[in-house]
């Protein structure tokens, strides 16, 4: 039971952490730790009980703790699969947290902690059991109706680790105890550790409540932030230096001048030269990672992609375009600073393909997200290059003066202060980006 305890804290422990703004991980990090929470009392019953001089109050906690995850076990996977399955809104999210607490408080009443504790299984299944499986059920139905196949994916490996052991301590913990099997609940242990090697493999290879990429959301929103604050100190400084030497070379440029002296004239103007060139290059890298911040508005972002675009045509040697705006997806955003995104993304289409080829940009919907998808029909990015495209200042590309590999690291960040977050499939037939942004994020 401490294995069962250990591991089930721990797993809410990594969701809670890593994604503690979503209502789905917040669940999920619930039904981990009630569930936990009996494990943890059989280690007390066990291990203190025997050997506490305070038993009343040492029973009190084991009770509560059995308590907890004989019934509050239920109602948060119930709430989880709601919440993960985006069937229900947000706002009436809350409302059902109240309306389904309702047997909980029942139990509570009709048979108390104090001063013993029993719990009434042929009852609680009454309630317990429809609460389980209509959660299953609620957890099947939205991988079913997924269309995309990345999210697909991550809701397959999310109900392969929820529904298994949910099920299978439906019949442990209650089914079977209602019938007189009071031990069989101890093979709950295996199910958790079978489902937990499940959770770390999803975890960081595949991303389960799209943790996976959350994690790498978290690391690239700080490493960003410490790029624009060291990048603007450099800028400071280094504009105060420039500024000096302009200053230096007028006061030579002005006694060449008086001197008649061509060849320091000459020298000078040389330095102006490097001086200014300098100079536009340290703008023109400062407008690269500088994240202006500006009122947001509702944005129908199909405009905002047929500017983005028009800006771009110019550039189409051979390229065609094709859009497919399916679905209207109104985000509220920052229309420039998508702009940028749009055009960086479709920048780095047209340099994929040099002899020519087609882009595709599609707007579609899931359950929970707005996607637009922009792939193109170059020759992909390979397997090694692929885990660093959102590093700043990585780049393939050859002209690296030109290229200072920060322009998919800001598309990132724009998108994660956006609530959303990329996905990126690529072949040796082409490569597609999908920016994904949670419709609840929007609802205003």
């Amino acid at each position: 039971m401490l294995v069962l305890f250990v591991l089930l804290w721990l797993g809410g422990a990594i969701v809670l952490l890593i994604d503690y703004k979503n209502s789905a991980s917040k669940w999920a990090s619930v039904v981990a730790f009630v569930g936990g929470a009996g494990g943890l009392s059989v280690v007390i019953e066990e291990n203190i009980l025997p050997y506490t001089t305070c038993p009343t109050v040492i029973k009190f906690i084991i009770d509560l703790l059995s308590f907890i995850c004989h019934y509050v076990t239920p109602y948060a996977f119930l709430m989880f699969s709601i919440a993960y399955s985006g069937l229900i809104s947000p706002n009436r999210q809350k409302r059902f947290a109240y309306i389904l607490s309702v047997p909980i408080l029942f139990m509570a009443i009709n048979y108390p902690i104090y001063p013993t504790y029993i719990v009434p299984y042929h009852i609680a299944l009454w309630w317990v059991a429809p609460y389980i499986v209509f959660g299953v059920f609620s957890l099947v139905f939205s991988y079913i109706k997924e269309t995309h196949p990345i999210l697909k994916r991550n809701r397959f490996f999310t109900n392969l680790i929820f529904i298994p052991p949910i099920l299978f301590a439906l019949i442990t913990n209650y089914i079977l105890r209602a019938f007189g099997d009071h031990d069989s609940w101890r093979y709950n242990t295996d199910m958790i550790i079978i489902s937990f090697s499940f959770f770390i493999v999803s975890l960081f290879k595949y991303g389960i409540l799209h943790i996976r990429l959350n994690i790498h959301r978290l690391y690239w929103k700080q490493s960003m932030q410490s790029i624009f604050m060291g990048t603007a100190m450099l800028n400071h400084k280094l504009k105060n230096d420039i500024n000096k030497l302009q200053l230096f070379c007028r006061t030579i440029e002005q006694y060449a001048n008086e001197q008649h002296d061509n060849e320091l004239l000459t020298n000078i103007q040389n330095i102006q030269g490097v001086v200014q060139h300098l100079q536009a290059t340290l703008s023109k890298f400062q407008s690269k990672i500088t994240f202006l911040s500006s009122e947001k508005k509702r944005e129908n972002m199909a405009e905002v992609m047929e500017e983005s675009i028009s800006s771009i045509r110019h550039m189409l040697h051979h390229i065609q375009i094709e859009t497919n705006y399916d679905s209207t997806i109104i985000l509220y955003c920052d229309k420039q600073q998508f702009k940028e995104v749009f055009i960086n993304m479709l920048l780095n289409a047209i340099e994929a393909m040099p002899d020519g080829g087609a882009i595709r940009i599609h707007f579609q919907e899931s359950f929970r997200y707005h996607i637009i998808q922009i792939s193109d029909t170059g020759t992909g990015i390979d397997k090694q290059t692929l885990p660093h495209i959102f590093e700043p200042f990585f780049t393939t590309k050859r002209n690296k003066s030109q290229n200072y590999g920060i322009g998919l690291a800001y598309c990132c960040y724009v998108v994660q202060q956006h609530g959303g977050f990329i996905d990126v499939e690529s072949t040796k037939c082409g490569t597609t980006f999908s920016l994904k942004f949670p419709k609840c994020y929007f609802w205003k």
